[in-house]
């Protein structure tokens, strides 16, 4: 009964504590986000530039503010020993891969970079900061309470508070969390993280007095009318992200290939202050100038004009380092291409009411492709609109987009980070476990090499002697030479190993990795798998129960991980 009453007592603890931490994380991370936000749009708006001055005064005032943003950055990166700035991506890695822990004063920093480059002006994103702002506030306050929760769960929490706050859609919070970070839908994660998102949502709309995002008009006519230009839509907006991110990768790829940061930084701030001044909507998170988008506030020709210069703008202030986030600018040419799509469906006879449809559905497609977390997104969608029709038409359209950039690219531009960077997780997290954890790491038998010079009848007695039915041939420095087989040696007597062996056998590699190990054993006949160090020399063997008793471990080790 005292162990009852004991595990009883350490039940609601651990409830009352999960309920703590969430609150704490949801009521942090909303003033972080609402912060970033808030800031970076009333520091843009004192920009001191106005369509009564002409051309060269604006754009001298925002060149001058940019480079001292620039500026800025770059020291900020350089005397703090910055060797990249952090995102999303590294959100992600820190949790699949405990052995990536998440570096919560580079995040901060990472933050604080991007809030600089959103205040000034650039091209650059809100939602991927303000997720890792999110996140490495979590992180903070988990050194600070320190519980039982993992610490992936921290993270995951910091983040869909930050979600919860930033479009005012705390389910979509959750499932965000969820969806982009954990990589599973968790029993352990979902109180921790709806609590977290529920008091984000909370205190935005109690102390900052922000509602969604964006204002979006209903609907006026049946969805079947439109089913063509969500087909339309979908492939337009595959296209608008795959572009997106393969050629802000080429950029990047170039960047780095110049090894010269103060030019290429200097140089994005110059070719923004012209790209902005000429084409203005461009300039900052472009939240305003999406809300236009919905009203059918602009002709088609400027509308083209507007998704050539944002594309354009995006990506040389992202590749060229004035770092932010790609959710926004996602957002943006995604709005805008729909918007594109509305107006021509207009001209061709379709209601005006068409256009904001439009419009949001492009919105979903470009940013589910580009951010990896369709589901999410159009949660989003129904949040910010309370429009089931809008709902059913983004996940039509968003549905068909993801299959095809998936297909055709990656899974997101956070993905194809990971895996420049030597993380795949386009297979899963399993996979991903599977693929970091080493033969080094797993039990090897050790085993006896046999010289070459040998003969086959003292490697039988050896064998018999070992109760095994392959031997290990080595040279002199226990380099391994082949394996000859109990079966061999007994058909070839009077004969060396020398010459019998088989100099071409399946081995492990210490710093393979259990996938490949897998891979190894799935086209192995025999007994051990001899496993070498990476200069050749014999280290033992491994069976292949050994291999797949390793994969079960961790495989139960993650499902227990998902349920408790």
């Amino acid at each position: 009964m005292q162990d009852s009453k004991g595990d009883q007592d350490r039940l609601w603890f651990d409830l009352l504590l999960i309920i703590l931490v969430g609150m704490v994380i949801g009521v942090l991370g909303a003033f972080a986000a609402n912060g970033f936000v808030i800031g970076a749009k009333t520091l843009f708006e004192l920009i001191p530039v106005s369509p009564e001055q002409n051309w060269w005064q604006n754009f001298s005032v925002h060149w001058l503010i940019l480079v001292i943003a620039a500026g800025f950055i770059l020291a900020l990166k350089r005397l703090n020993g910055i060797a990249r700035w952090h995102g999303p991506a590294d959100t992600i890695l820190s949790a699949q891969v405990p052995k990536e822990p998440f570096q919560t004063r580079v995040g901060m920093l990472s933050t604080l970079a991007a809030f600089t480059s959103a205040s000034a002006g650039a091209s650059v994103g809100q939602y991927g900061p303000v997720v890792h702002f999110g996140a490495s506030v979590a992180s903070f306050i988990r050194t600070m309470i320190p519980t039982r929760i993992k610490p992936e769960v921290y993270l995951a929490a910091g983040v869909a508070a930050a979600i919860s706050a930033g479009f005012n859609a705390p389910i979509a919070g959750v499932i965000f969390a969820s969806e982009a970070i954990l990589r599973h839908f968790s029993v352990r994660a979902l109180a921790p993280l709806a609590v977290a998102s529920v008091s984000a949502a909370a205190i935005t709309n109690l102390l900052f007095k922000r509602g969604a995002p964006y204002d979006i008009a209903p609907l006026d006519f049946s969805m079947h009318e439109v089913i063509p230009l969500l087909l339309a839509m979908a492939f337009l907006s595959a296209a608008i992200a795959i572009l997106f991110m393969s050629n802000l990768f080429k950029l990047v790829s170039w960047t780095g290939k110049q090894n010269n940061e103060p030019l290429t930084i200097f140089l994005a701030a110059s070719m923004m202050a012209v790209i902005g001044t000429i084409v203005p909507e461009v300039f900052g998170l472009g939240t305003a100038t999406v809300n236009l988008f919905f009203s059918n506030h602009f002709e088609l020709t400027y509308l083209l004009i507007i998704l050539g210069a944002k594309f354009v703008a995006s990506i040389l202030c992202l590749g060229m380092g004035l770092f932010g986030g790609v959710f926004s600018p996602a957002i943006f040419l995604g709005a805008c291409g729909g918007t594109v799509v509305g107006v021509i469906a207009v001209m061709l006879g379709y209601p005006v009411s068409v256009v904001p449809l439009m419009t949001t559905v492009g919105m979903a497609c470009v940013a589910s492709s580009v951010v990896g977390a369709p589901i999410a997104i159009v949660v989003i969608v129904f949040e910010l609109t309370q429009s089931y029709q809008y709902a059913v038409a983004a996940i039509f359209s968003v549905a068909i987009c993801s299959l095809i950039s998936t297909r055709t690219y990656c899974y997101s531009y956070f993905d194809r980070q990971l895996l420049l960077r030597g993380f795949d997780l386009r297979h899963g997290r399993e996979n991903l476990i599977l693929g970091k954890v080493k033969v080094a790491d797993l039990a090897i038998s050790p085993v006896k090499g046999l010289s070459p010079a040998d003969r086959c009848e003292d490697i039988v007695t050896s064998l018999c002697d070992s109760n095994n039915t392959e031997a290990y041939i080595v040279d002199e420095h226990n380099s391994l030479l082949g394996v000859v087989t109990l079966t061999n040696a007994l058909r070839s007597s009077g004969l060396t190993a020398r010459e019998v062996i088989d100099t071409n056998p399946s081995v492990l590699v210490v710093d393979q990795s259990l996938k490949q190990a897998m891979e190894v054993a799935r086209k192995f006949v025999g007994e051990a798998i001899p496993v070498v160090s990476s200069d050749n020399k014999l280290l033992g063997s491994m069976s292949e129960g050994d291999i797949l008793g390793a994969v079960l471990t961790l495989q139960e080790e993650m499902k227990a991980d998902e349920r408790n």
